[in-house]
């Protein structure tokens, strides 16, 4: 009987530009629950309700015929792969698009909104009648820069992911920030927050966004 060949995981780092029409898509949840990635955000540059493009320095890993399937997946839909990388990290350069001036848009009102009060803000966007759909800013601390966080709310609980808005310079001297929207049945919303809770990461729901884009 003839033993199963092991295809080798691959990496690659790639910086992609999002075209503004796009920004609304969840293109980077899709590389991991439609081609089965591993994906890391390195850096990340997106303003919500921006005419400019969001760019993001990517580290995808996985079957290598999934990565090259998943770069034509972005080439087709008019995502600009500006820089690709077999196994070397892309470096900013005098050519990056800039980030934004502020994070204005992208902190939380108070400090003290950390991982403990996020469930009785869940069981409140709950008695509002929401079941799918829950859209919330999150924290990634640097010391988790080299964890594909957002990538395991795709591929450990099923959710799909879409970032409305990130900040996450190349450098690791600062925090991330990411605004997600998140579609999912309660029970996986509810263990993805558990996830982020036991990680440490600082959460906050959004539940203005139960009452707009209905």
């Amino acid at each position: 009987m003839s033993a199963t060949k092991t295809v080798k995981p691959a990496s690659v780092h790639s910086r992609i530009l999002v075209p503004q029409r796009y920004q609304r898509q969840p293109v980077i949840s899709r590389l991991v629950s439609r081609y089965g990635l591993t994906v890391n955000i390195k850096a990340a540059s997106l303003t919500l309700d921006s005419d400019s493009d969001g760019w993001f320095d990517l580290e995808l890993s996985g079957n290598p015929q999934k990565l090259t399937s998943s770069l034509s997946y972005l080439q087709g839909l008019g995502v600009n792969l500006v820089q690709i990388a077999i196994a070397n990290q892309i470096q900013p350069t005098h050519n990056s698009p800039p980030f934004p001036d502020s994070a204005d848009k992208l902190s939380p009102r108070d400090s003290t909104w950390l991982t403990d009060q996020w469930q009785e803000q869940f069981q409140q966007w709950i008695s509002l009648g929401q079941t799918n759909r829950l859209r919330l800013q999150l924290c990634v601390l640097k010391t988790y820069y080299e964890e594909p966080v957002i990538s395991k709310l795709v591929s450990r609980y099923g959710l799909t992911v879409n970032i409305t808005s990130a900040l996450l310079k190349p450098d690791t001297q600062d925090d991330g920030w990411f605004n997600l929207d998140l579609w999912g049945r309660t029970k996986q919303l509810y263990s993805s927050l558990s996830y982020l809770e036991k990680l440490g990461l600082p959460i906050w729901l959004d539940l203005s966004s139960i009452y707009g884009d209905r």
